[in-house]
């Protein structure tokens, strides 16, 4: 079911919004599956050493799931304001800018954070390599979603 929910968000590739809100979806079904798996274990075992793992590892799990319905919760409340482009706008020098940690291929721009306001811009694929050489240090113009504080838009500000 949760390949089944992936494999339909890509159907709505064109309205982005939506496209991540199934995404989401799908990682909330995933990491419920592994709670599932080790729940299962901790039931089926009687070594205590493998109840008490099973015990760790569907905590983890679930957390992570709730997390992951917060991000739900968030970027559906910015549904509307996505599609009316009513985007917040922050202008600053970034105080620090994460990158992904890819298996391979080039790193990505994970988070800008400026002195209030940590913006998510994973899904803009902008490039390490791209970043530092025309955005790094400088004033840089980023439009983002109010709730969930994904950008939207990464510019140099003149």
């Amino acid at each position: 079911m949760t390949i089944i929910i992936f494999g339909i968000s890509f159907f709505f590739k064109k309205n982005w919004i939506v496209h991540e809100i199934i995404q989401l979806i799908s990682g909330v079904c995933f990491t419920f599956v592994f709670c599932s798996v080790f729940i299962t274990l901790i039931f089926m075992t009687r070594n205590w050493i493998w109840k008490l793992l099973g015990v760790f590892i569907t905590v983890i799990f679930f957390y992570a799931a709730t997390q992951l319905m917060v991000d739900v919760k968030m970027i559906y409340k910015d549904k509307v304001a996505y599609e009316n482009k009513q985007f917040e706008r922050i202008v600053g020098i970034p105080k620090e800018v994460e990158y992904d940690n890819p298996e391979s291929g080039p790193r990505m721009v994970y988070e800008i954070t400026f002195e209030d306001v940590v913006v998510q811009a994973t899904h803009l694929w902008i490039r390490q390599d791209y970043f530092e050489k025309n955005m790094k240090g400088k004033r840089l113009e980023v439009f983002y979603l109010p709730n969930s504080r994904y950008a939207m838009d990464v510019l140099v500000a003149d």
